[in-house]
């Protein structure tokens, strides 16, 4: 569409003014003595290196991104000027503008550039390496540059690229390489850009005179000197993007590329434009992997292929000359030696090229064209031939060749003399012969003459997928379009309609699954989108991508899109429906301010659209949400009024009504609304909650029958629900009692009781779910009831179960603190019945009481103790016993705590730690009887210690003590007694060891535990020891004949007591009996040592009588009888 003439003049009124400010400004300043940063651009293929001279050594500081295209290089010290060296950058290169501003250098990019690299080859230089992504299908180039680079002349300026490798030490990336962050860039949201950002990646249009749509095929986007120069101080850097009101350009900035933009018009030609006169001709075009020199070379040697020839040899061509229309102004021209890919293999593969189209090419040239462009017109006829050029006949310099006289369009290359087909003259007899003839099929074959498939045809191909896109079969059309789009020769407006199928055919495609189509719908929408922003489709693309952004939750680039889409085209029916979908999605993540804003701006600006109903319910809905009930009411009458017949078709709508009737205190029409609701269809899920809400507003107002009535109802027709197992609840509790609750409030219900049990019900509903707010509730109750039966263990159960399962829930005080009152209650009993392990697992079991009591108290810490002796952790338990030591004496659990540690310390011989206990407790007001068994006790432990001395004025002293126990003086007296002996006091060991027989005798006959024969025995063993040393013979046979209590036959002691006897007897005088007892000694234990000691005794009894009977007056000594022998042994 063209420009008014007004904007043309305005436009080039806009574009000389800075240059007019400009020159006035150097006219009045004198400029100062300053060093200028030099600058030198060096373009490359899909690449293009920026170097900077700085004024001084470490100027520059670092480079940011500003925008999508935009860069900033921050100076360490400002520039004055800046100046270019060498070649400007051409049109359509990834340089477009450079300059300064406030210490700044702003860098305007092509947005084909995806990456750039920086490096500081010098203290003084910064240079910066730029890069284009390429197309999808083409790793080297995009679609667009490769259809340009068929007609696009090579600028001799581009040879300047050679010197990059030279320039500096940057990497390059390889031909066909994508820049490492090209899928980030893509992933984080550039293709899918709201629209006030579009304006920012705009290429500046030319300064060069208008030209009418008619002479050109696409517009010049070239920057003229003096805009890239004063780029960043136009008003246009700044400006706002306009509103919609008719197809406009993007201000000075230009107008808007994409990647699917065809800039160069290719001809493949086809066979329905072949002349009738003229064969089929092919050009054979050189290799791919050959350079363009080499193809250049053999243009006279191409040969054309005739199928129908008779010897299928191939004529040779002459004078084939290339026909090359200009160049779009966004395809880079190619390096000199290479050769351009083929751009389609049905461009290689055509048969003919019609020279219509090259001549149509020629003239769609502008008339007025800039410096660049008539250099690059120059450099034509010195510029290599590419693979892909167009071939056509050059009648100057073979003027013998035939020309085609037919009217049809005009065959390029040279033509076969001989008549293939159907030859041109021919009569009308002969034409009906051959209509009845099948018709001669034609074959394509490619440059070396073999057969290749038929080149496509777009228009058919575009037919057949309409055809399948009518028929909803949008799986199948969607290949079909795809290769129309690969097709770089059809026209912008069948690429823009094809572009916007294929959105199409995506969207329907994830109808139903829109994440897993996100990034195929969002891409290809953009790319259609951005063929042409000037399309009257622009507006179904930016609401299809908020619609897309919206299905997969993501809200702020759905607002985006949106927004766009009401700023630009506001009169877009599509608005109203974009808003409403994105509110009721801002009202799925709960963002109800947000979602009011949407619908406010449906009702407000769209008040006739097709989405006002729904806009109205979601508003409705936000108000409510937001407890603005007062503007909810508004809407909702609105609603009732305008769609009277709308709860029909969504009942939920009365719900809505319900609800806020109710919050606005309208409790009849709320139950009306309800009323209805449930009589719509009785038996939907849900409509349990709702009895039960209902039932709970007539209880409240004091309408039992009818709240009893809907009740059993409830539980009739919803038996298994939740909802029911309430029900039950408020029949049993004759009431309503929700949260908060206290155990005095239940406790009045519990009183009451119930049918079924209260306990039957809480346990029904506790178990009927776990996060229904009465089954929750049901959980603390139960634990209630349990406390309030006397089952203090189980409810302190229940009640932390609730508290470890609902830590969040209101009533958890309520179940600490019946967690306190039943532990206390058990303390108490247990304490009563002494059952310490009881006491001691609620203790453990129960955190909340030990953080509660804090510091167990004497009680407590005492029964705890005694748990764990219970448990048989007496170390644990004296760990809690070891507070009563201390003095002052606990007067009720000290002495306890002292027989515990007194009893453990006796039992395992801590002898030790019973003096220190007794140290412990030695200021104590203990009891007389507690009092007697530690002197005892400490006296006993000095004695096990071998503290004599201690020992033994202890001992005394219990010893003449007559209110101690029997045996403690009794044990007291043989430790003196056993001392007197050590001490060889002969005197008081007698005293003392008859006073230890007679007080332990007396324990005998008492029959006391505290009985001890060993120490009776060891006392008549030393009053033996004591008459034989006193050479009290007598009273020693005594003291033998009671040992002898002690010692049986079988004793060891035996023969060693019966040797002492008849020692005692011969001492006696008594040899007689003396040597009776030897000799039975003798014969009876003939191993013992005292039986050797009793022979050795009987030969000195021989010797002796031998002696007497040798003696002057000896006589033999007169035999006893056996009965007088055995006389004093029974004595």
């Amino acid at each position: 569409m063209s420009r008014s003439h007004s904007a043309v003049v305005q436009g080039a009124f806009r574009r000389f003014l800075p240059w007019l400010c400009l020159l006035l400004g150097v006219c009045l300043l004198r400029p100062e003595q300053a060093w200028a940063m030099l600058w030198q651009w060096l373009p490359g293929a899909d690449a293009g290196r920026l170097i900077l001279v700085l004024d001084s050594p470490g100027q520059a500081r670092s480079v940011t991104r500003t925008g999508a295209a935009d860069l900033e290089l921050l100076l360490n010290s400002p520039a004055h000027s800046l100046r270019q060296a060498g070649v400007a950058p051409e049109p359509g290169a990834l340089l477009q503008a450079l300059a300064l501003d406030n210490g700044r250098l702003r860098i305007r990019l092509s947005p084909r550039v995806v990456n750039y690299v920086l490096t500081r080859p010098a203290p003084d230089r910064v240079t910066m390496e730029f890069f284009a992504a390429p197309a999808a299908g083409d790793p080297t180039n995009t679609p667009a540059q490769a259809a340009a680079s068929v007609a696009a002349p090579v600028d001799t300026r581009a040879r300047l690229s050679t010197g990059l490798a030279n320039a500096g030490n940057t990497v390059i990336l390889p031909v066909g390489q994508i820049p490492s962050d090209l899928l980030r860039r893509q992933l984080s949201g550039l293709r899918a850009l709201p629209y006030s950002r579009l304006a920012d990646l705009a290429v500046p249009t030319p300064l060069a005179a208008p030209v009418a749509v008619e002479q050109r095929s696409i517009p010049d986007f070239s920057l003229s000197g003096a805009e890239s120069g004063g780029f960043w101080s136009a008003p246009a850097y700044a400006a706002e993007v306009p509103e919609n009101n008719g197809p406009k350009e993007l201000g000075d900035r230009g107008m808007m590329l994409s990647r699917q933009d065809l800039l160069g018009k290719v001809n493949t030609g086809g066979p329905e434009d072949w002349p009738e006169a003229g064969g089929l001709s092919t050009a054979t075009l050189p290799e791919s992997g050959k350079s363009a020199s080499a193809s250049a070379g053999n243009n006279e040697n191409r040969t054309e292929v005739r199928p129908g020839g008779a010897d299928g040899n191939a004529a040779p061509t002459q004078n084939v000359e290339a026909a090359q229309p200009t160049a779009a102004p966004g395809a880079p021209a190619q390096e000199s030696g290479e050769t351009a890919p083929p751009v389609a293999s049905e461009t290689s593969s055509a048969p003919v090229v019609e020279r219509k189209a090259a001549d149509d090419a020629v003239a769609a040239t502008p008339e007025a064209q800039t410096p660049q462009a008539a250099q690059i017109g120059q450099d034509e006829q010195d510029a290599p031939v590419p693979q892909n050029t167009v071939l056509r006949e050059s009648r100057e310099k073979a003027p013998d060749a035939p020309l085609v006289q037919d009217k049809g369009p005009e065959a390029s290359g040279a033509v076969n003399k001989r008549a293939v087909g159907l030859p041109v003259g021919e009569n009308k007899d002969e034409k009906k012969d051959a209509a009845a003839e099948k018709p001669r099929e034609v074959i394509y074959v490619d440059e070396q003459g073999n057969p290749v498939p038929k080149p496509p045809e777009p228009d058919k191909m575009l037919a057949e997928a309409e055809r399948l896109i009518s028929e909803n079969k949008f799986d199948e059309a969607l290949p079909q379009l795809e290769k129309i789009r690969a097709l770089t020769d059809i026209t912008p407006e069948m690429r823009e309609k094809v572009l916007y199928y294929i959105s199409d055919c995506l969207w329907a495609r994830y109808a139903d699954n829109p994440l897993a189509g996100y990034e195929a719908i969002v891409s290809s929408t953009s790319e259609a989108m951005n063929a042409d922003l000037r399309s009257p489709r622009v507006p179904d693309a930016l609401l299809r991508l908020g619609l897309a952004n919206v299905n997969v939750g993501n809200l702020v680039d759905a607002g985006g899109y949106i927004v766009a889409l009401l700023r630009r085209y506001p009169d877009y029916p599509g608005v109203a429906q974009g808003f409403t979908a994105l509110g009721q999605a801002q009202l799925k993540r709960k963002l109800n301010a947000e979602a009011e804003q949407s619908f406010s701006i449906v009702l407000d600006k769209y008040p006739e659209s097709s989405q006002l109903q729904a806009a109205s319910v979601g508003l409705a809905q936000a108000f409510f949400n937001q407890k603005k009930h007062d503007q909810a009411q508004i809407i909702l009458d609105f609603i009732s009024k305008r769609w009277p017949r709308y709860y029909i078709g969504e009942p939920s709508f009365l719900l809505l009504q319900a609800g806020n009737d109710e919050t606005l205190q309208r409790i009849d029409t709320a139950l009306d609304l309800y009323w209805l609701y449930i009589n719509l269809e009785p038996g939907r899920q849900g409509n349990d909650s709702i009895l039960l809400k209902m039932g709970d507003t007539y209880l409240r107002q004091g309408n039992a029958t009818a709240a009893d009535f809907i009740y059993h109802e409830l539980e009739r027709r919803f038996a298994a629900s939740p909802a029911a197992s309430t029900a039950r609840l408020r029949l049993a509790e004759k009431g309503i009692y929700e949260s908060p609750i206290t155990y005095e409030e239940m406790s009045k219900v519990f009183a009451k009781g119930g049918e079924p049990p209260l306990w039957q019900t809480y346990a029904a509903l506790a178990e009927s779910s776990k996060t229904a707010p009465d089954a929750v509730l049901a959980r603390l109750k139960q634990a209630m009831w349990l406390y309030w039966d006397k089952q203090y263990t189980e409810a302190m159960g229940k009640a932390a179960d609730f508290i470890d399962g609902y830590p969040e829930h209101p009533d958890v005080p309520q179940a600490r603190e019946i967690i306190w009152r039943a532990f206390q209650k058990e303390l108490a009993n247990s304490l009563a019945e002494q059952n310490y392990g009881r006491i001691l697992i609620l203790w453990n079991g129960f955190p909340l009481v030990r953080e509660r009591y804090g510091a167990p108290d004497p009680r407590l810490r005492y029964a705890l103790a005694q748990g764990w002796l219970e448990r048989g952790n007496e170390q644990k338990a004296f760990e809690l016993l070891g507070e009563f030591l201390k003095s002052p004496m606990d007067l009720q659990y000290g002495e306890a705590a002292f027989t515990e540690f007194f009893n453990r310390y006796l039992k395992a011989g801590a002898w030790d730690k019973v003096l220190d206990l007794g140290k412990l407790v030695s200021t104590w007001d203990m009891k007389p009887q507690l009092r007697k068994q530690l002197d005892y006790a400490l006296a006993l432990s000095a004695q096990n210690l071998n503290l004599t001395g201690p020992a033994l004025a202890m001992w005394q002293q219990l010893a003449a003590r007559p209110d101690i126990p029997l045996y403690q003086r009794a044990y007291a007296t043989y430790f003196l007694a056993r001392d007197a002996e050590n001490r060889k006091d002969i005197k008081s060991s007698y005293e003392l060891n008859r006073k230890v027989i007679d007080l332990f005798t007396q324990l005998q006959d008492e029959r006391s535990d505290k009985a001890d024969p060993q120490r009776i025995k060891d006392a008549v063993a030393a009053l033996m020891d004591i008459c034989e040393v006193g050479n009290r013979i007598p009273e020693a046979l005594q003291w033998v004949n009671r040992y002898n209590d002690f010692v049986p036959e079988n004793s060891p002691e035996y023969p060693g007591l019966r040797f002492r006897e008849a020692r005692l007897y011969r001492k006696l005088g008594n040899s007689s009996r003396a040597q009776a007892l030897l000799e039975d000694l003798a014969r009876r234990f003939p191993d013992s040592p005292f039986a050797k000691a009793a022979a050795a005794e009987l030969r000195t009894f021989e010797v002796s009588r031998d002696l007497q009977n040798y003696m002057p007056g000896g006589a033999p000594a007169p035999q006893q009888q056996p009965s007088q022998a055995q006389q004093p042994a029974q004595q």
